[in-house]
Parts: C-alpha cells; structure tokens; sequence
C-alpha cells in the first residue's frame, strides 16, 4: 500500500510539475502587477544555442488597453527584448516568438494604458 501511495504521489508530482494546456501551452498566469493581464508561455525546444519560447496574452479588462512587456532572463537583470502591445477588451493576443539564452525566462508586465498610446499609465494594482 506505502508503494502505491508513493507512486501516485510521484505521478501527481510529476503531472504537475510539467502541466500544460492545449498544444504544450502551460496554464494562464496573471502578471505580477495587473491581474486582469494574463500570460502564457510555450517551450518549443533548442535551436542552436537559443531557447526559443511562445508567448500570448489575455486582456481581461472589458476596454482596450495597451503596456509593455519585458522578456528577461534573471528578474529585471538581463532584459532581452522590450515590446509594447496593443489588446482589445475580452481579447487574447496572437503567438509572439522569443529567443532565450537561458531556459528560465520572466515575463515583465509594465506602462499599462487604457488607450492605444504609451500615455495616463495606470497604477499596479
């Protein structure tokens, strides 16, 4: 019985450990500062030296909005890429692709707008 137990923990363990939704997209997360911005983020493989990622948005805000968004490699240390994205309310975005170095990438989430200018930033919730 301890050996069943101890199997299904490690199956449970693992099943959780590489969760991922539809097509190997891992479940949506909410930005460290604005919970009705959702992320997720899709690992598709190692081409040459670089890690190369998928990454799509959700607005769930019922208005247009617009931010920035920060790839790093090390919470706020190494920035790769900065874009800024334009999402209507309800809406997720398309797939944006991202090439890493290293394998552990954050997402940064920042200048969140209510227009589809970087202008009258709102504050983090």
């Amino acid at each position: 019985m301890k050996k069943f137990i101890l199997l299904a923990f490690f199956f449970f363990a693992l099943n959780t450990a590489f969760a991922q939704t539809d097509n190997g997209w891992g479940e949506w997360q909410k930005t460290s500062c604005y919970s009705k911005i959702e992320f997720r983020l899709k690992y598709d493989g190692k081409n040459g030296e670089q890690h190369h990622w998928k990454v799509q948005f959700k607005n769930n805000y019922n208005n247009l909005i617009s931010f920035n968004y920060t790839v790093t490699d090390k919470v706020q240390q190494y920035t790769l890429t900065t874009h800024r994205k334009t999402l209507k309310g309800g809406k997720q975005s398309d797939e944006a692709d991202l090439f890493t170095d290293l394998e552990d990438i954050y997402i940064l989430v920042d200048k969140v707008s209510m227009t589809p200018y970087p202008e009258n930033f709102i504050e983090c919730e």
